[in-house]
Order: C-alpha cells, then sequence, then structure tokens
C-alpha cells in the first residue's frame, strides 16, 4: 500500500476512539511510508461519493465508523482494484467483529498495517450493495426506529428498548419467496439473507456461511405472531433448522421476495426500502485488507 485516504464518520464513535484513528495514521505515514488523505462524511451518500471518486488514485480505503459507514464505502469500492479496510468506531462494529480484527481503532490500525488483501463475495439488493446480511420484517422495523443519537447514547441497548414495541405489533405476512427458482411460501415474521455467519456481532444465525464460495445464505422464520418467535429464537440457537417448525436454511445466488404487504428491509444496519425486491450474490467482487491472522472461508 502507498496511497491511502481513510473515509471518518465524525458523529461516530467519542473523541477517544478519534484520537486513536489520528495516531494510527500518523503511524502509517512514519513507519509504513503510507501517503494517508483523510475525509469526513457530512450527510449520508458522502461516503459512497468519497470512496468512488478516491477509488481512481488510491490503493486502499479505510472506512471509519460503523458498519452503516463501511457499507457506504464498499457501495463506492466493488468491482474497482482498491481494497476496503475497516477502523472501528461504531455500535456493532460486526465486520470487524467478523474478521476477528481489534474493536481498539489504534490496534486495527497496526493489524492492516500488517495485512493482506482478499477477493470476497457480495450480497446486492436491487443495486444496493452489501456485505453482511440483508434482513426482511423484524430486524429491518426494528432498524427503522432506532436513531443515530439512540445508538450514540444507548448502544446495542438501543435496539431492544426499540424491539419492544415493534415486537408487540408483530404478525405474520404472507411472503412468497423464490430462491433460485425453487419457490418457499408462508408468514413471514423475519428473512435473513446473509454473506457472512455473524449477527448483530454475537449470533451464528447463518452458521453456514462463506463469503467466497459464490452463494447467499438464506434464513425464515414463519409464524403467525410475536408468540411465535421465542420458539423460533430456540430453534435457531440450536440450529434446529428443518426440524421445527416454520424454521428453514436455505443457499441460493438469487432470490426475490413478494409479500401481501409491504414489509421494511435493511443491509449491514441502514434500512433501504420494502418488499418487493430482488437479492443477489455477486462472486469475488471486493478487495479486502484483513489482519494478517484472518483467514476468510
Amino acid at each position: 500500500m502507498k496511497r491511502v485516504t481513510v473515509i471518518l464518520n465524525p458523529m461516530a464513535g467519542n473523541a477517544h476512539q478519534r484520537r486513536a484513528i489520528a495516531k494510527g495514521i500518523t503511524e502509517w505515514r512514519s513507519n509504513q511510508g503510507w501517503q494517508v488523505r483523510l475525509r469526513e462524511t457530512r450527510r449520508a451518500g458522502d461516503a459512497t461519493t468519497f470512496a468512488r471518486e478516491e477509488a481512481k488514485r488510491n490503493d486502499l480505503i479505510v472506512a471509519a465508523g460503523g458498519d452503516g459507514t463501511i457499507n457506504e464505502v464498499m457501495n463506492g469500492l466493488v468491482g474497482t482494484d482498491t481494497a476496503l479496510g475497516a477502523l472501528p468506531v461504531g455500535t456493532g462494529n460486526v465486520w470487524v467483529r467478523e474478521l476477528h480484527q481489534s474493536l481498539n481503532p489504534l490496534h486495527a490500525a497496526r493489524q492492516l498495517a500488517d495485512g493482506h488483501v482478499e477477493l470476497v463475495d457480495v450480497g446486492q439488493a436491487n443495486e444496493r450493495y452489501f456485505l453482511l446480511m440483508a434482513g426482511i420484517g423484524l430486524d429491518a422495523a426494528i432498524t427503522r426506529e432506532v436513531r443515530s443519537a439512540d445508538k450514540k447514547r444507548l448502544g446495542r441497548l438501543a435496539y431492544v428498548i426499540k424491539s419492544l414495541p415493534v415486537l408487540w405489533r408483530l404478525r405474520g405476512t404472507r411472503t412468497r419467496i423464490s430462491l433460485d427458482g425453487e419457490p418457499l411460501k408462508g408468514n413471514a415474521l423475519f428473512v435473513l439473507i446473509s454473506n457472512s455467519r455473524l449477527y448483530g456481532g454475537v449470533l451464528n444465525i447463518a452458521y453456514r456461511a462463506a463469503m467466497r464460495d459464490g452463494m447467499l445464505d438464506v434464513c425464515t422464520m414463519m409464524g403467525d405472531s410475536a408468540l411465535d418467535a421465542p420458539k423460533l429464537l430456540a430453534g435457531i440457537l440450536f440450529r434446529g433448522y428443518g426440524m421445527i417448525e416454520g424454521l428453514e436454511y436455505r443457499q441460493a445466488r438469487e432470490i426475490e421476495i413478494a409479500c401481501s404487504k409491504p414489509l421494511p428491509i435493511q443491509v449491514d444496519g441502514d434500512a433501504i426500502g420494502t418488499t418487493p425486491m430482488t437479492f443477489r450474490v455477486v462472486p469475488q467482487a471486493l478487495r479486502v485488507l484483513l489482519p494478517r491472522t484472518t483467514e476468510i472461508n
């Protein structure tokens, strides 16, 4: 690496984390001889615009923020020869956890300095790319309720608090899913389309997912209301797919979802719209900079 741009979300994290990033950049310049430029976002979409601009003249673009910032940056890098790196400054930091990268921004910067580049698959929801996963129904409804200020003030607790009224109103929605042309029907509570294993940085819902297999993993929870959720969640924890009614695990290259009424959709933690929507895998579409000790399936 010689030419690097760091795209920082100044609204994410705290002053201590931003000082750690500044120190990491200083070490890159002095120890690695990297030419490092820093750009700060001001509004949604800036990170994608900046990444597209900087990809033309940089070897590496580093997203400094949460998973939403990383998603925006990678949307500007898909299909280019420029690699994506990440420094954790967010709430969940699921991508960083997926890589077993340090949650300390300075330590993470040092890991990247000694890292290696690999090609990985990405998912695509209509025109929006995602690195981790897409959620339809329950989790997207919760995501839509959580504001940036809530996450900054409460961290992950914000999702727990906002989930309670969403669960109270939860009802199954008649849904038709096409998995490479194979139909799956039922009353959907939650559908997860995953490119990676960790959900929320904690749960291995899509436990067979691999980011270089040319497939997306699809986990479906079908039921009538929130009363079915405990049974289904327990089934996920104990990997009871196919054994518990309403719980299925499939893999596909293209997934089409249509519902009797629009269900919300989120990708990598950002709300992007509602059903109907088509999802597909884009194999080997993104170069990522990984810590030296990280291996991707």
